[in-house]
């Protein structure tokens, strides 16, 4: 699943190109994955697209609805101009699940939604296993939905004070905890194998066993992790290796993720897997206790 700097990626790149561009109409080519009235963004103008959690918002002009895309699994967002060809990659925006549908001619078997914007470029969905969807959403109901949400880790709201009161309420692993999309937004777990072992803390840890310290440790390891993943793109790291420069780059820079077997950067020791959770786990019982 994209994590937050994979769709906070994606979005920043969506507000560059189709920020002032306007729907001319919306194909729905399967109803699992359009909840809403298509008709209603008819000749919308589009005046941001920003992230929230692990959606991208697109807000509109003179209009009190939102349109949220949430990815999930294999859900990807492909912007293309009108005249893009495979030798033009660099003019679209590709976000989400690598595979190649990035590169291929679309729309394909994967395609569920397509935005067909006035001056010919379109916006498409893609979603293999078809567990993403898009919603229309009204300002109101947005506004509610956005308040119940956790704060962002790249958020003020993210504090150390409030990562402190999480951890303090639980006995699960600190993995899990910090992974809980319902107490803290955006950690998932490429980060938070990461951000485990830069902080020097065994993910099977109880998280209200973390001492003061440990805790400001995490606390920044989270925030620097983030960093690095907004930082390089995110991460592409999947069994398809020809991107041809699309996507992230920091599948090259990861700590232990996916690292089994290879030397700590900490301290030289072994990265070995587990699962917790039912997801993989990847640290070094050297130098995280």
């Amino acid at each position: 699943m994209p994590e937050l700097p994979e769709v906070e990626i994606v979005a920043r790149q969506l507000d560059e190109r189709i920020k002032g561009r306007v729907i001319d109409g919306i194909e729905v080519l399967n109803k699992k994955s359009f909840q809403g009235d298509a008709k209603d963004l008819c000749g919308r103008k589009i005046v941001r697209v920003s992230r929230r959690a692990k959606m991208v918002v697109l807000e509109f002009d003179r209009w009190n609805k939102v349109l949220l895309v949430h990815l999930k699994m294999t859900g990807q967002l492909v912007w293309r101009l009108k005249s893009w060809n495979v030798n033009h990659l660099k003019r679209g925006v590709v976000g989400g699940h690598p595979t190649r549908d990035w590169m291929g001619e679309l729309p394909n078997k994967h395609t569920r939604v397509i935005f067909n914007l006035v001056d010919g470029s379109r916006l498409y969905f893609n979603d293999m296993r078809i567990f993403g969807w898009i919603r229309v959403l009204s300002g109101d109901d947005w506004r509610k939905m956005e308040n119940e949400l956790p704060p962002d880790v790249v958020d003020e709201r993210f504090s150390l004070g409030y990562l402190t009161r999480v951890l303090s309420k639980s006995t699960r692993s600190v993995k899990l905890v910090i992974m809980d999309s319902a107490k803290i937004g955006g950690v998932g777990n490429i980060y938070a194998n990461d951000a485990l072992n830069l902080a020097k803390i065994c993910p099977s840890r109880r998280a209200n066993s973390l001492t003061k310290k440990e805790v400001g440790l995490l606390h920044a390891a989270i925030k620097e992790v983030m960093r690095r993943g907004i930082r390089y793109g995110g991460a592409t790291y999947s069994d398809f290796r020809d991107t041809q420069g699309l996507g992230g780059k920091y599948q090259e820079h990861f700590l232990v993720y996916k690292r089994e077997g290879e030397t700590c950067l900490n301290c030289g020791g072994e990265i070995v897997k587990t699962k917790i959770g039912g997801r993989g786990t990847y640290y070094c019982p050297e130098c995280q206790v």
